[in-house]
């Protein structure tokens, strides 16, 4: 596989995945929870020696200010994931930048809506966001039909779009449940087959994923290859990818190469 770059993000936001189901879980709870597997995350990337993008609730930044600072600290990106992750709201843009740009210290740049809910360009723009990242360019029942929408980064409204991998002309989705369910290196030939097509891959994942989700039941497909185990997997993986000669960056450091490239092109 040549040399591609490879952009690894996660969703920060609180553990709200029993009030899908219609169980309440307290903000500390699942900000509790969700804290746990950020710092397993954190160890897997300093192990590694890479960086990554941390897309961050509000709600979570509120709740754990301290680990905020923490990633900022490693050297990663700090984006924004909207505030209430169940709840999204058109006031979010606004909202969630002006806490997690105090909290974490930096300029924000990039956007992520909860659930990749479609979101306004035209509100992050006025907010200062510099590229979203909201897309999913495949078909996930009950969720979203993206399959006309572009599987490369593009323009939209004076905003920059950086979607989600999605692998072969079927369009399959390179999210976090694909990281569960593949056999591992099922998932990792599908990362190379999107690398051969165009010059990044990326995927999202969520800190509760590397714990136990608190005692909650979840689906199985979730609870497949979860906790210690999919810990393993992102270690794995990410070591094939370095083996294999590929470039590890935050979003917002591919968004400049890329609005440069485009720059010569035009």
């Amino acid at each position: 596989m040549g040399k591609s770059k490879i952009l690894l993000s996660f969703d920060i936001e609180e553990f709200d995945l029993p009030r899908e189901k219609g169980k309440e879980i307290s903000l500390k709870e699942g900000v509790k929870i969700s804290s746990a597997g950020t710092e397993i995350i954190l160890k897997i990337l300093a192990h590694h020696q890479i960086k990554a993008t941390f897309f961050i609730t509000g709600n979570f930044a509120k709740t754990n200010s301290e680990l905020v600072k923490k990633i900022k600290k490693a050297g990663h990106e700090i984006a924004c994931h909207g505030m209430d992750h169940f709840c999204p709201s058109c006031t979010d843009p606004k909202e969630s930048k002006k806490i997690v740009e105090k909290i974490a210290g930096v300029r924000v740049s990039g956007y992520r809506q909860p659930r990749m809910f479609k979101i306004s360009y035209q509100e992050l723009k006025r907010q200062g966001y510099l590229y979203d990242s909201s897309v999913n360019p495949a078909f996930i029942p009950g969720r979203y039909n993206n399959f006309k929408l572009p599987r490369r980064a593009f323009i939209k409204s004076d905003m920059i779009e950086i979607p989600a991998s999605a692998a072969t002309s079927m369009r399959i989705p390179m999210f976090w449940l694909a990281l569960h369910i593949f056999p591992k290196r099922l998932y990792y030939s599908l990362v190379k087959s999107v690398t051969k097509r165009q010059d990044y891959f990326t995927t999202y994942l969520h800190p509760w994923e590397f714990t136990d989700f608190g005692g909650f039941k979840v689906p199985w497909y979730i609870a497949r290859n979860s906790g210690d185990k999919l810990a393993q997997r992102l270690d794995w993986l990410i070591q094939k990818l370095k083996t294999d000669g590929n470039e590890f960056m935050t979003y917002n450091d591919y968004v400049k190469e890329w609005q440069n490239e485009n720059q010569k092109n035009n």
